[in-house]
């Protein structure tokens, strides 16, 4: 077969697993995000987006569901109903941030994270311009290398955005962590555990339909 014009990008076989059942108009959102992060002159974003992207579908395999341009919803099975269980965000802007149910606790116990030292934070705009402190948490095994994570509950999340919102009331709790848009591997690999433990409080339910 003979074509013409520009040479296509061969799809990524990867992803087909990620698209499963995915509707049409979640999957146009999410190829046109990847679109645009691919055309960077650094493809640690795309590649770190896709891998971050896969383990959450992998852990919550319901039909995602995308919110707005820069955000994905990810659901596991409640009951005959289903429950959002992670978002990933990307505004573009340099990072990407994924939220996942509080699992704090369980890391330290598991070793995966060390708790912040002093001054291990970084800076963040709060309510009126006021600056709030983000705990930056130690990656064991991984000397100088830190996840930015925020616990959020109802209390001091009173405006939560869209794509998260269902993952604070109710007693629930959530974390947002935020890592480069070029993250390490280490860091990567921190996500993916913290993500897993999460996992561990739906595994077995029966499948939403």
């Amino acid at each position: 077969m003979v074509t013409t014009g520009a040479p296509q990008k061969p799809e990524d076989p990867t992803m087909e697993e990620f698209f499963k059942n995915v509707s049409a108009k979640d999957r146009t959102g999410v190829e046109k995000h990847l679109a645009v992060i691919d055309a960077e002159p650094d493809a640690a974003h795309g590649r770190i987006w896709r891998r971050v992207a896969k383990t959450l579908r992998r852990l919550a395999p319901l039909a995602l569901q995308t919110a707005g341009q820069h955000a994905v919803q990810f659901f596991v099975a409640d009951g005959k109903y289903r429950m959002q269980a992670f978002a990933l965000e990307d505004q573009r802007d340099g990072k990407i941030q994924i939220y996942l149910p509080d699992v704090l606790d369980e890391a330290a116990k598991a070793r995966i994270l060390k708790a912040p030292s002093k001054g291990a934070s970084a800076s963040a705009s709060g309510g009126a311009g006021a600056a709030v402190a983000i705990p930056e948490y130690g990656i064991a095994g991984a000397a100088g290398t830190r996840l930015r994570i925020e616990a959020l509950d109802a209390a001091n999340t009173p405006n939560p955005a869209p794509h998260y919102k269902h993952m604070l009331g109710w007693n629930r709790k959530a974390l947002r962590v935020t890592v480069p848009a070029g993250a390490t591997d280490e860091q990567i690999k921190a996500v993916e555990r913290l993500c897993a433990i999460a996992a561990k409080k739906w595994e077995g339910k029966k499948e939403a339909k």
